[in-house]
């Protein structure tokens, strides 16, 4: 049969019902049936036989365009190049599990993240001309109270009052420090386009004005309160961004260091709160330490005292705030044996020894003993 080069079709004939047939007459039967191209997409093709071949193989049929082999992913050809072949790019498992790895990323970014309430909108411009300090954001003032009246504009608009407050600065100087100061009588004015701080009101009460270039710098006595730079129209006064920082850790400790199990209840009972989700490694060591469990540490032996054997004492100061005395040190004297304590109050640190020697005294009169050591 070499001679048939051309594939045929399935033959169906009765030459297989003649009683007489020869090679002739099937030869010739066979090169009158209508052949097919084997360039057809659907035509089989030879493949050369291998040694380990199995028998009833089925035969391979050409690729075409539904075949895995002709898919190609556009992302791993950017990405992985030789691992396109066999899929597309939104059946790519490694695109679908980068995916979920960003998704997973931004969630716990989101979580560890503070979401900002800002507080103020602009910045406090130092003004010469103005008669009083004033701000058109309500939020900023401090013991606010309700007030009326009316300001007049440079342009002789009038603008109402509504109240007044104080207002918490904390200005950034040239050196990189932070100035905080309390203004005082701020007006609320809803109509006012900038938040103006007055020279005039600041003049009245000992402060000092020094121009340099584009910066006014306000002192009061050798402090600079306030530096303000020229920013094309207003002297600017630069302050630190307040903003109101809420994240998981915050709620945590705001709700009494509440179980994360309970957490996640919160924010699905409460979702107009903005809880964010509880970050990955989340670990609050206030909790930790006070889950740990220590065996008590064993009492120590000492020898028996008598009262006023012996007196611990400690001086202190001088503090921040001077007491009501104007006293600015203190010393505790505390017996050893009693546990009994006395605090004594100091206007200076010499009047340490005068003290002593009237605690002494004081004990010889009450006790009729002296302390034996301190």
């Amino acid at each position: 049969m070499g001679f048939l080069v051309k594939h045929h079709k399935n033959v169906i004939d009765n030459l297989t019902t003649k009683d007489s047939l020869s090679y002739a007459d099937v030869k010739q039967r066979l090169m009158d049936i209508d052949t097919s191209d084997t360039r057809d997409d659907t035509a089989l093709f030879a493949s050369k036989p291998s040694g380990n071949k199995k028998k009833g193989k089925k035969p391979v049929r050409n690729s075409d365009s539904s075949s895995p082999k002709s898919k190609a992913c556009t992302w791993c050809k950017k990405h992985n190049p030789g691992k396109s072949e066999g899929h597309t790019w939104n059946e790519c498992f490694r695109l679908q599990k980068l995916n979920k790895e960003k998704k997973e990323k931004e969630k716990d970014e989101e979580a560890n993240s503070t979401m900002e309430t800002k507080v103020r909108t602009k910045s406090f411009y130092f003004d010469t001309a103005c008669t009083s300090h004033m701000t058109p954001y309500a939020g900023r003032l401090l013991n606010y109270s309700k007030c009326s009246g009316f300001v007049k504009s440079s342009s002789q608009e009038s603008m109402e009052i509504e109240g007044k407050g104080d207002v918490i600065m904390e200005c950034v100087l040239r050196d990189g420090s932070v100035s905080s100061f309390r203004v005082c009588d701020v007006l609320h004015v809803p109509m006012l386009g900038h938040p103006l701080i007055s020279w005039r009101k600041l003049c009245t009460k000992g402060y000092t004005e020094f121009g340099e270039g584009d910066f006014i710098s306000i002192n009061k006595g050798t402090q600079v309160m306030f530096e303000a730079v020229f920013d094309g129209n207003l002297f600017k006064i630069p302050e630190i961004s307040h903003s109101a920082h809420i994240t998981y850790n915050f709620w945590h400790q705001a709700l009494g260091h509440l179980a994360p199990s309970s957490m996640d209840k919160a924010i699905n009972l409460y979702s107009d709160a903005n809880i964010p989700a509880k970050p990955k490694d989340f670990i609050c060591s206030s909790c930790v330490k006070s889950k740990m469990i220590r065996n008590s540490r064993p009492s120590t032996s000492r020898k028996d005292r008598n009262k006023l054997d012996l007196v611990h004492s400690d001086l202190s100061g001088p503090v921040p705030v001077p007491s009501y005395g104007n006293s600015l040190y203190y010393i505790t004297l505390i017996d050893d044996a009693t546990r009994v304590a006395w605090v004594r109050f100091m206007k200076q640190k010499s009047e340490t020894t005068k003290i002593i020697k009237d605690f002494v005294t004081e004990m010889e009169h009450q006790h009729h003993k002296s302390p034996k050591a301190f």
